[in-house]
């Protein structure tokens, strides 16, 4: 059924339009709104025209709807297109076409990021650039440490958060709403038989169990939950369908969380919000009336009645519904109806946008922090498209091994953190923008050199210049060398079979023992040489064959402070040089068997005495 339009006007630009030919005016929840006028040709300006000199002036300007018996404003748009047609010998028409106010947030398509801001934070920025009014409340009012935007409109990023947070989002022909509001606007009667000339109910199987995981690296915790087998949010026929859809589908799906989770009751309320989205339609109703101030948003009290015989009238309340899609038409006719979808408006989520999550392809970046606070290896980065104050929160840093095991509780592995200013390649978990990971650093122009000709040599070089270099040049300078700045060298020359240690001061070796072993000859050359076991240590000298000291310039001195020196022989001791001189306070010649003293001649001088003593004495 439908009714003479008394009740809808327009207008473009401020001016209202009193005459229009027809008017088709789409709404849905999670979309822009489309509308579709139709007009005379003079309305343009001159039924005359050749050309669209006059109404092509109203690319981009207001359209508004008029409705009601005070013709108050319901919708709220802007023209995108103005065409002329003409057919045969007809003067022709206009037709002119647009969206809603939300389709100022149809930018092309764009990349942009924050950072320990809320929902609220980043909805408001992007309406108020786009000069759309917002009424913004959503549910989750947590800050986020990282949102991305990826390739993607501004509405359509909107869209995406509205899906992974499973928020609220329609335009109610006057605002954009994100998030639930905090009133929902005052029902309005409609009654089969009377203002409604057609109803549909319908139930229908949507609830499927999911598994749902998250990982949160800070605590190293995988956070899982089951979706609920009872809803929350249904009237008696939605509950029932969602019942009788669970008992269908019994395998569990595993899926992982489209946001980042932090807690356990984080995921609690997301398995939860995710259901209700996805069983929102559960029990729906569609419906034709003529109540033109009815708008996506609008609530309905929807009355069922019939004539049951002549004189009875039965009816029956429905319940309030929540509209999620209308289309108003006027035809040429000049008769207005619209046709309506609604569903129960005890639900506390709707229906979840239909929107692709973007894929993010690895990128390169910069390092702009690597001084994380928490003391775990991460560093911030700001990629080639993030201007300004732009970068990501702390990301993990790939390696070829890391971990902690038995022994070692942090940082077993290999442990190499990119500088500031480096430049690195970043990669997404699940392709997630949200979910940003440095898998290593590149070289440039600027900062590589190679590995030399025939790429003969490996590097690590930290930040001061300490350098782990590997020459595969067997010709060349075939080993391993280990240096620093200040000209400490440690050389493993493979060609030559040798190892060498410079240090410009010096060189020292601790442990409980230190053992020298040459197959051949242990050589010791400096101007001075000292051999130091007084921390209550031994100097051991022991070879299978000879012990040489020699100097070939001065004495060879060997001293035993507080005790004595001794000397032991298999077989025998000798001491060869021109002059031999023993001198002590007292000295003792000691042996088991003989004692031979044998030269060209001896002396022997006692001073004031000399005693000679045995049991049997020989002097001859």
């Amino acid at each position: 059924m439908s009714i003479l339009n008394h009740k809808i006007s327009v207008g473009i630009d401020g001016k209202q339009l009193f005459s229009f030919k027809s008017l088709k005016l789409h709404q849905s929840i999670n979309n822009h709104h489309r509308f579709e006028l139709l007009l005379d040709l003079e309305a343009g300006g001159n039924r005359y025209a050749h050309n669209l000199k006059d109404s092509a002036k109203w690319i981009g300007k207001s359209f508004a709807v008029y409705a009601g018996e005070k013709s108050e404003t319901t919708f709220m748009g802007v023209v995108t297109g103005v065409s002329l047609h003409r057919r045969n010998s007809d003067f022709g028409h206009i037709l002119v076409s647009g969206y809603s106010e939300t389709y100022r947030l149809e930018t092309d398509l764009n990349f942009n990021s924050w950072t320990g801001c809320t929902l609220a934070d980043i909805i408001k920025e992007m309406a108020s650039k786009a000069g759309v009014s917002a009424r913004i409340n959503p549910e989750y009012t947590e800050k986020l440490d990282y949102v991305c935007q990826y390739n993607e409109s501004d509405f359509t990023f909107i869209k995406r958060l509205a899906l992974q947070y499973n928020e609220w989002l329609y335009y109610d022909g006057i605002d954009l709403v994100f998030g639930r509001p905090v009133h929902l606007p005052d029902a309005v009667k409609l009654e089969f038989g009377t203002s409604l000339s057609s109803l549909d109910i319908g139930v229908k199987v949507l609830a499927k169990p999911a598994k749902v995981f998250s990982y949160h690296s800070l605590n190293d915790q995988t956070i899982a939950a089951e979706t609920p087998n009872k809803p929350t949010d249904k009237d008696q026929l939605g509950y029932e369908a969602f019942q009788a859809s669970l008992g269908m589908y019994r395998n569990p799906a595993r899926q992982y969380a489209l946001p980042r989770i932090h807690y356990t009751s984080e995921m609690t309320r997301y398995v939860r919000k995710k259901q209700e989205a996805a069983t929102a339609e559960s029990h729906y109703v569609l419906g034709q009336s003529e109540a033109a101030t009815l708008v996506t948003g609008s609530v309905v009290d929807l009355k069922s009645s019939f004539l049951e015989r002549a004189g009875s009238l039965t009816s029956e309340s429905l319940g309030e519904f929540f509209i999620t899609e209308i289309t108003h038409t006027v035809g040429e006719d000049c008769y207005y109806s619209n046709t309506f979808k609604a569903i129960p408006a005890v639900v506390d989520t709707l229906p979840e946008p239909e929107v692709e999550m973007p894929v993010a392809e690895p990128q390169m970046a910069r390092v702009t922090r690597n001084d994380d606070k928490f003391g775990h290896g991460r560093v911030q980065v700001q990629m080639n498209w993030q201007t300004e104050k732009m970068s990501t929160d702390w990301l993990r840093v790939m390696a070829p091994d890391g971990g902690s095991s038995d022994q070692v509780k942090s940082n077993r592995g290999f442990v190499f953190i990119p500088e500031v200013g480096d430049q690195v390649l970043v990669g997404f978990r699940h392709g997630d923008p949200n979910r940003p990971y440095v898998m290593g650093s590149l070289f440039n122009g600027t900062t590589g050199a190679g590995g030399g000709k025939e790429n003969i040599t490996k590097t690590i070089v930290t930040r001061s210049g300490h350098t782990l270099a590997f020459n595969d040049m067997e010709n060349g300078n075939w080993g391993i060398t280990l240096k620093d700045a200040k000209g400490n060298v440690f050389h493993m020359d493979t060609k030559g079979s040798s190892i060498n240690i410079t240090a410009p001061q010096t060189i020292t070796l601790n442990a409980a023992n230190i053992m020298l072993n040459a197959s051949n000859k242990i050589g010791l050359q400096s101007s001075s040489v000292s051999k130091d076991g007084t921390k209550n240590g031994v100097i051991e000298m022991a070879a299978l064959k000879t012990v040489s000291l020699k100097s070939d310039t001065e004495d060879i001195k060997i001293s035993a402070e507080s005790k004595g020196i001794g000397l032991k022989a298999q077989t025998g001791i000798s001491s060869e040089s021109d002059t031999l001189s023993l001198n002590s306070r007292i000295s003792s010649l000691d042996t088991k068997e003989h004692l031979k003293i044998q030269a060209d001649g001896v002396n022997m001088d006692g001073g004031s005495s000399m005693k000679i003593s045995s049991s049997d004495t020989d002097i001859i």
